[in-house]
């Protein structure tokens, strides 16, 4: 225990994942390790699996106490494959039950405690027990996929549907409990305040960013990475998860269009991969299997142009903030974004291109254009992503509004 602790934190995320559990770091973990270097006792609350970011920890029992870096409970948690289907629901359920039966004793007492989506179901467990148990627990319920509004939008679910009343039901007690409400979506107060028909509750937007310290720039670029890279060609990358909401077939199909110097390379995994090789009617697009993360940032350095598409839906004008798009910020290279949505960080930092989401033609002339532009003023605009992420969107400052902004006004 660090000496001059002055209060304790518990970031309850089924998904959540640290460097000692599979290798990389994501937010929690970031924010994590900066809250205690500013005397905060941190204890992370997971699962044992999660499907992404993957991970799946073997534990003997139901929970594990990984007293590392940060201390990191693991609860038990059911293996599945699909992120659709009712494994992943069932697994939302599980990991609730078990919540109630942590190992109390050997934790510090709460002075904070944050759940963040997915999944929201964690918020009964503060609400109906931890809050009771800890009646001076300060509760943050911090948003970073609007459920079960994501799912209405972008997965077709009716409103009616009994399992997304329930959703609804639970995203509203969150909301009406919490001390306070944080979102990694700069407009996610509108939602908040539509839900609730009122706008007396407290709010602080605290993006995804990108971690100077963790993520340093690796030497040289792996040798498979760099035997896959074309010569001579306009290469746009795109490096993530290839999952339905990211709208990758509508750049897959404009490419096709394109001419013989532009190579489209994807690197990453998921659901939609396979369906998106079968798209692929030319030679211009390259996929690459999964690396670690250390060499995602040397690739995206290598391209000449960063794509990043969204669907159209009215969900992201509350915000956009994928991992992603700090990582090809960092990368400094320009971006090219299909969604033109309200706030977005492409625009704010005029660090790319921001046209219209699910446009074949729009993505098509709009890559024709930028083949027109001169190197120096496409380096210019990734210099400008790079700037405003490090004024902006380092961990060490979203750590410092964490704390400035919400535990020390609580």
């Amino acid at each position: 225990m660090k000496e001059n602790i002055t209060k304790n934190i518990w970031i309850i995320n089924q998904y959540l994942t640290t460097p000692e559990l599979n290798g990389n770091g994501y937010r929690h973990s970031y924010l994590a390790d900066i809250f205690q270097d500013n005397n905060y006792d941190v204890t992370l609350i997971t699962s044992s699996f999660s499907h992404v970011p993957h991970k799946d920890i073997k534990i003997n029992g139901l929970f594990k106490i990984l007293n590392s870096n940060i201390r990191t409970i693991l609860i038990k948690g059911n293996r599945f494959k699909k992120s659709k289907g009712l494994q992943r629901i069932l697994s939302w359920f599980i990991f609730t039950f078990l919540l109630f039966f942590l190992p109390k004793s050997k934790l510090p007492k709460p002075d904070f405690i944050i759940v963040s989506s997915m999944s929201i179901f964690p918020v009964l467990n503060v609400v109906f027990y931890f809050k009771r148990k800890y009646p001076n627990v300060k509760f943050i319920f911090e948003t970073r996929d609007i459920w079960p509004l994501t799912i209405i939008e972008l997965g077709g679910y009716s409103k009616n549907n009994l399992f997304v009343k329930l959703l609804a039901w639970i995203e509203k007690l969150g909301y009406e409990k919490a001390d306070h409400n944080v979102s990694v979506l700069i407009n996610a107060d509108k939602h908040i305040k539509s839900v609730l028909n009122h706008d007396n509750f407290k709010f602080s937007w605290i993006s995804n960013g990108y971690n100077i310290s963790k993520d340093n720039d690796a030497e040289e670029i792996s040798g498979y990475l760099e035997s896959k890279i074309p010569k001579n060609k306009f290469i746009i990358g795109y490096a993530g998860t290839l999952g339905k909401a990211n709208a990758m077939e509508y750049m897959v199909e404009a490419i096709q269009g394109l001419n013989e110097n532009v190579c489209l390379m994807i690197l990453g995994s998921g659901n939609e991969k396979e369906a998106l090789k079968k798209l692929d009617m030319s030679d211009k697009i390259i996929f690459l299997d999964k690396v670690p993360k250390s060499q995602v940032l040397p690739f995206l350095k290598k391209c000449d142009l960063l794509y990043l598409g969204w669907h159209d839906s009215k969900i992201y004008n509350f915000g956009i903030s994928a991992q992603k798009i700090f990582e090809y910020m960092y990368a400094g290279r320009p971006i090219l974004m299909s969604g033109d949505f309200e706030d977005n960080p492409i625009s704010k930092a005029n660090c790319g291109f921001v046209i219209s989401a699910e446009n074949i033609n729009e993505i098509n002339k709009a890559v024709v254009e930028i083949l027109k532009l001169n190197k120096i003023l496409l380096d210019e605009l990734g210099t400008n992503g790079k700037n405003y992420l490090m004024a902006n969107f380092t961990y060490n400052l979203l750590a410092k509004k964490y704390i400035n902004n919400v535990f020390n006004k609580l």
